[in-house]
């Protein structure tokens, strides 16, 4: 088993595990935190049949949503 790197994850951006904040997706915008899982968006955002986290989290690493301060 490796390493989980969630951790690493959130440092890049600034953040701890567990730790809310603001994210701005093509000028929506919601809660999210990083867990030991991945990426987890709270709200209206959240949707149990396309996995949002991922690709937010996507999003996230390629520059095309940001983590805004609020």
């Amino acid at each position: 088993m490796t390493e989980n790197k969630m951790g690493q994850v959130a440092a890049m951006f600034g953040k701890r595990l567990n730790e809310r904040f603001t994210v701005d997706r093509k000028g929506y915008r919601f809660q999210a935190r990083f867990t030991e899982y991945g990426l987890d968006i709270m709200g209206e955002w959240d949707n149990p049949y396309f996995d949002v986290n991922a690709n937010v989290l996507q999003e996230l690493l390629t520059g095309q949503a940001v983590i805004v301060d609020e």
